[in-house]
């Protein structure tokens, strides 16, 4: 079985765990910063599970009611915690190999880490976390500027008849998030409008834009009646935004779908919405949206 082998600074000290050590995960409590002058990087393993060398030279003391942590006598090196209950232990990451191939799994206690340490990002990003992440950090360049951008679907399949494009400027990040609270009411009400076909939105820095597709302008004019209305009225009536675009738009022409057949690879016009393929007669899939 493969193993982790790992050592104090002054290599008085040696501790051997499995490879299958849970790890790495990241303690920032107020303890681990005091006792180790910074969060706590560890593998979590069974008690019986530690091999350890040299266990003249550690020095177990009660860092709380429920814990116990360890150092080396020789060199001062942290080296574990294991709750005084259970039968659990926690090694300090920093005696391994720096070159171990371990990625950090877990932040434990991140609402005590100071405000100097940036916590690694872990585990699948949230679509509100992406969000954030792409407001508070915005990345541009000299030639453009990137931001996140959201789609959503009523599921309609017709061809839009009126393309609605806008752009709005906030003034600050405090009046980009009101903004941002009035598209979200505004989109759920146009998913009640069987009219609504869909509608791309998003922000670049503190510039937002939408592009909505509907049947025709009936549809749209009914949907903008609802919460919509009630943006446009703090618009005009308050000091809220700094500039503000809209325009409506007409097709000149709506060119033919075209989807590939996966069984035989031919681009099949699918503009009538038929279902099987005019040449090998394979079921085609379903055709997607046009906006």
């Amino acid at each position: 079985m493969a193993e982790l082998h790992g050592a104090c600074h002054c290599g008085a000290v040696r501790v051997t765990l499995p490879e299958a050590a849970v790890g790495v995960v990241v303690c920032h409590c107020a303890d681990c910063q005091k006792l180790h002058g910074g969060s706590f990087a560890l593998f979590a393993t069974d008690r019986a599970a530690a091999r350890w060398e040299g266990e003249e030279h550690i020095r177990w003391y009660s860092s709380s009611a429920a814990n116990e942590r360890s150092f080396c006598a020789q060199c001062g090196s942290r080296l574990a915690k294991r709750p005084v209950e259970g039968s659990r232990i926690m090694v300090s990451a920093g005696l391994f190999d720096l070159g171990l191939k371990r990625r950090v799994i877990k932040n434990l206690w991140e609402e005590q880490k100071p405000a100097w340490i940036e916590a690694q990002r872990v585990g699948p990003i949230s679509p509100q976390d992406f969000v954030a992440l792409a407001l508070a950090e915005p990345i541009q360049s000299e030639d453009a500027q990137y931001g996140y951008s959201t789609r959503m679907s009523s599921g309609n399949p017709k061809p839009p008849g009126v393309i609605a494009l806008t752009w709005i400027a906030a003034a600050d990040p405090a009046e980009r998030e009101r903004i941002r609270a009035h598209s979200r009411q505004a989109t759920q009400s146009f998913l009640a409008e069987p009219g609504f076909i869909s509608i791309v939105t998003g922000f670049t820095g503190l510039r937002g834009f939408t592009v909505t597709a509907w049947e025709d302008e009936a549809s749209m004019q009914r949907a903008l009646s609802g919460p919509h209305r009630v943006a446009m009225l703090e618009l005009f009536g308050e000091r809220f935004v700094a500039a503000v675009w809209t325009s409506v738009w007409t097709p000149t022409r709506i060119n033919r779908l075209w989807l590939r057949c996966v069984s035989c690879g031919a681009l099949e016009d699918l503009s009538d919405d038929h279902r099987d393929c005019t040449r090998c007669h394979a079921q085609l899939p379903e055709r997607p949206a046009y906006w």
